[in-house]
Parts: structure tokens; sequence; C-alpha cells
């Protein structure tokens, strides 16, 4: 994936349930599958962007990661589900705080 554009520093894979262009449900997927010390992918000295002002502006290079974000194969899916709560929709916050 990083290949696609050199400029691409962080990809956070998720799955089929999540909505990767919702920042909620992703940050959801990090919060409740994810693990730093076996889930994160960290990839030194690659070659960058020249557009990254962080990166080593003479080599262009820096660092980029990989965040798996999925559920575990090894753990039964239903404790990964996000809770649905019935009639949220029809909640009207204004009403309880004036």
């Amino acid at each position: 994936t990083f290949e696609l554009h050199r400029s691409l520093k962080q990809v956070t894979v998720v799955d089929e349930d999540i909505d990767p262009n919702n920042a909620e449900s992703v940050e959801y997927a990090m919060a409740t599958r994810f693990q730093a010390d076996k889930d994160l992918i960290i990839i030194t000295n690659v070659r960058g962007s020249s557009l990254d002002p962080s990166s080593d502006q003479k080599k262009l290079k820096t660092a980029k990661i990989g965040i798996d974000a999925t559920r575990s194969l090894l753990k039964p899916s239903e404790g990964f589900e996000l809770a649905k709560i019935p009639k949220i929709n029809k909640i009207k916050l204004e009403n309880y705080f004036k």
C-alpha cells in the first residue's frame, strides 16, 4: 500500500464493518481491535516526499507506520461489534440540555 504514493506515511487497515471514510468509525476500530505491541508496523529509512518538512530533506528519507485495526482471527467476532442503541436517531439532546 505504501508504494501507491511516496508521500503516504500512515496506513490503517480495518474490517468491512468499519467505514474507512468515517474518522469516528476508524477510531472505534483502533480502540477495540488494535494493540500497539502486536498490530503496529514501523518502516524506517524509506523514500518519502520532498514536500514533507519532517523528513530528511537532503536524502528524502522518512519513516512510515502501518496499523492493523482488524478483528483478531483468534477471538470470537461478537465481542468486536459496535453496540446498537435502539432509536438513537430519535433522541433530541436539546430536550435534555437547555
